[in-house]
């Protein structure tokens, strides 16, 4: 009989995806690890020596070890949904769609011929129980009456939920965050105690661009495309040379000398402009969102929420109209192509992607719907 313990971990050859297959083998799993080549060139996303230091992990680990080449579809399935999201006048989020196509779908869709029966990276993030309204403390019980739900990590400071809100409710059951109950310090012990030969270096915010050179990658592959930066009556202000290289809430680098700050409160892909206003401006307290994801099958609509439209942003009380989503205070800057997660408590109910916003300051010019 199938024991249901083998699983299945995404490697990078850092700190925290070593520590969580350590924890993993030392919980009893026959644990397999993979890193997943994404992208070609030297010294970003799957460095060779990222690479390397996931198979002298596995290997001191005594656990097999792959690599698994998703290249072109990582080219096709994240980089070009990055690049079209700047060219419509969106700020797209990589890392949430990375999670969803790559690395929590294309091989989700696969690692089953791997003969595992769960799959698990090293994301500060839970799994957690409906039903039994608690954490669930290693692999989640099979049970057709539960129903799993994403949850913050126990490091409120490094918790990647916001992340993963795209991931597909019918996966949780099978995912194991072995760092959902540690602080950051407690696994960095774990790594420095077990010597664990991992690199320390933290993730890039975007891995497949070199040093943070948005612009400089948006240029490479979108070139440039002089346009009219306006105000809100459409009065000419200055140019631009892209509005790809802008996003909402930008005051710094537009290039015009007006009397008082001005801010980028809209991107219009049809006429190549970028319209700015003052700060006031800025501020919504209702938006709509597209692409939705629901972790669980209740009526939200009178149940007390909250939202975060950026992950470094705290969250904010909110309650939904189908997929609208009404703030209980402003908010600046809520920017089309950002991710919104929706929160009840601690854990994830919903997520989407801000399509526009519906009421800035109740100016109707800016993106009515």
């Amino acid at each position: 009989m199938k024991s249901e313990r083998k699983v299945l971990i995404g490697m990078s050859g850092g700190v925290d995806s070593s520590v969580a297959a350590y924890l993993l083998k030392e919980q009893g799993f026959e644990v397999n690890g993979f890193t997943l080549r994404m992208w070609s060139e030297e010294g970003k996303c799957c460095s060779r020596d990222a690479i390397e230091a996931a198979v002298e992990v596995s290997r001191k680990l005594g656990i097999p070890h792959s690599i698994i080449d998703v290249r072109k579809q990582f080219e096709n399935e994240v980089v070009e949904y990055f690049l079209d999201e700047y060219r419509n006048g969106r700020t797209p989020n990589p890392c949430a769609v990375c999670n969803e196509r790559i690395r929590f779908g294309l091989f989700w869709d696969n690692f089953e011929r791997f003969g595992a029966d769960y799959l698990s990276t090293g994301h500060y993030a839970k799994i957690t129980s409906q039903i039994k309204s608690s954490i669930l403390p290693g692999v989640p019980e099979s049970s057709k009456n539960q129903e799993y739900s994403l949850t913050k990590a126990a490091d409120l400071r490094k918790s990647q939920e916001y992340f993963l809100a795209l991931i597909p409710k019918s996966r949780l059951s099978r995912l194991i965050f072995p760092l959902g109950d540690l602080m950051k310090s407690d696994v960095k012990k774990i790594a420095t105690d077990e010597k664990l030969p991992c690199i320390s270096r933290e993730s890039q915010d975007i891995c497949f661009i070199p040093d943070g050179d948005t612009q400089g990658f948006l240029k490479k592959h979108l070139g440039e495309k002089e346009g009219e930066i306006v105000d809100l009556e459409g009065n000419i202000l200055g140019s631009h040379k892209g509005i790809w290289f802008h996003t909402v809430g930008q005051r710094k680098g537009l290039g015009i000398a007006v009397g008082e700050p001005l801010f980028v409160v809209r991107l219009d892909p049809v006429s190549n402009r970028v319209i700015v206003g003052p700060r006031s401006a800025l501020c919504g307290t209702c938006f709509k969102i597209t692409r939705i994801n629901r972790f669980t099958d209740m009526d939200l609509s009178s149940i007390r929420l909250s939202c975060k439209i950026r992950y470094a942003t705290p969250q904010v009380p909110c309650r939904l109209e189908s997929d609208k989503v009404l703030l209980d205070r402003e908010l600046e800057a809520i920017t089309p192509g950002q991710l919104a997660v929706i929160y009840h408590e601690e854990r994830v109910v919903m997520a989407g992607t801000i399509s526009c916003d519906m009421q800035q300051n109740g100016n109707p010019s800016i993106s009515p719907i």
